[in-house]
């Protein structure tokens, strides 16, 4: 017969552990991080059998800069859930090719290798809109004081634009692979999997850069508000 004191204290262990467990699965914070397309800490970096860490780049094929980019699920609209891809400057008339294109950089999305594809990814990015307003604003005295936490604003001279693409292939364990973003002159974004370790082709000949659709009559096809408005500021390390 078992010790009734054995069973009561195995009763009031499980009903200490099990309603932790059930916060625990129930936090926010622990499903924003199984959700987001982000890295995250420490976990999905080292589940090699299940995510792989990969690189986001771009080729801009307009004549405005690209800075912030970030990829989201496609049904969030919070950058808690993005994971980080890179931009790339305007062309100068003098270079013989598109910058951007390759798979260096920094690695910042995680893939799950349970996702089917064609999957369809949200894109955020910040271009600027109007050079001389950008540069005046760069600056001026005001440029100090403008905090894209605390502005609903975009800083002047610049918007934020809101596109998808959508990925036809998932990347292959144990290769090089990254998701490479193609930022057009009519205001879309294309982008998929590239599996090479070189740069990747772009899709636009340099020498027929003034021969693409332009969009003129506003600054995106999409355009949002300020991602960072609202956000905690993160704590500056000097």
């Amino acid at each position: 017969m078992s010790n009734p004191p054995v069973i009561q204290r195995i009763a009031a262990i499980l009903l200490v552990i099990f309603p932790m467990l059930l916060l625990a699965a129930c936090d926010p914070m622990n499903k924003i991080e199984k959700e987001s397309l982000g890295p995250g800490e420490s976990a999905k970096w080292s589940d090699a059998d299940n995510f792989d860490i990969i690189s986001v780049t771009s080729y801009n094929y307009t004549d405005y800069d690209i800075y912030d980019v970030y990829l989201l699920p496609p049904d969030k609209n919070s950058l808690d859930y993005a994971a980080d891809g890179t931009g790339a400057r305007a062309t100068r008339r003098d270079e013989k090719r598109w910058r951007g294109g390759g798979l260096g950089g920094r690695a910042a999305l995680a893939w799950d290798f349970q996702w089917a594809t064609p999957k369809k990814l949200k894109v955020w990015w910040l271009r600027v809109a109007d050079k001389k307003i950008f540069d005046a604003f760069g600056n001026s005295d005001a440029a100090l004081k403008y905090d894209r936490y605390t502005d609903k604003n975009s800083m002047p001279g610049t918007a934020w634009c809101e596109g998808e693409i959508t990925v036809t292939r998932p990347p292959i364990k144990d290769k090089i692979s990254g998701i490479v973003l193609h930022f057009f002159a009519d205001g879309h974004v294309d982008g998929d999997m590239n599996f090479r370790a070189e740069q990747s082709p772009p899709k636009i000949e340099l020498s027929k850069r003034d021969e693409q659709p332009e969009l003129t009559v506003r600054a995106c096809l999409k355009e949002i508000s300020n991602p960072f408005y609202g956000r905690k500021k993160p704590i500056a390390i000097n």
